[in-house]
């Protein structure tokens, strides 16, 4: 029998894992990025303390509602269709925070790159799928 268009599209596992991976430190390097940075940023955007802390609050707020509702979205509209939407969302939070010259701009991008946090749940759930069962068992397993 011959194979599917699936199966003779078939990428390597080391690629994918390699892939999901690079995804998944691209966001984790994000969070904590910015935290050292605040004192400077608040000097170079003349910005109130207040202020400068919605960086971290914007982006921890919009990870922890992101990752819940694009998990949800990639089980309904596909996992890899969803982490290319994630991953574009990131880099344009990214570039946007890149070229921003204010505190609502960049506390914008913040915002737009903590939408992001969906890539562990899509990530996760595309290796559950891609990788054979033996060796990704748990512990009781």
């Amino acid at each position: 029998m011959l194979p599917g268009p699936r199966e003779a599209q078939r990428v390597h596992p080391n690629v994918i894992l390699a892939v999901l991976s690079l995804a998944a430190l691209a966001y984790a390097v994000l969070s904590p990025a910015v935290i050292p940075a605040l004192p400077a940023l608040q000097r170079s955007l003349h910005a109130s303390e207040t202020g400068v802390t919605w960086l971290l609050t914007g982006f921890l707020l919009s990870a922890s509602v992101g990752t819940a509702i694009i998990g949800k979205l990639g089980d309904m509209y596909g996992k890899q269709r969803l982490l290319v939407w994630t991953l574009l969302a990131l880099a344009s939070g990214t570039l946007l925070a890149a070229v921003s010259g204010s505190l609502p701009a960049l506390i914008a991008a913040r915002i737009i790159q903590g939408v992001a946090g969906g890539i562990f749940p899509l990530s996760l759930s595309i290796a559950r799928d891609e990788f054979p069962p033996t060796g990704s068992r748990g512990a009781a397993g």
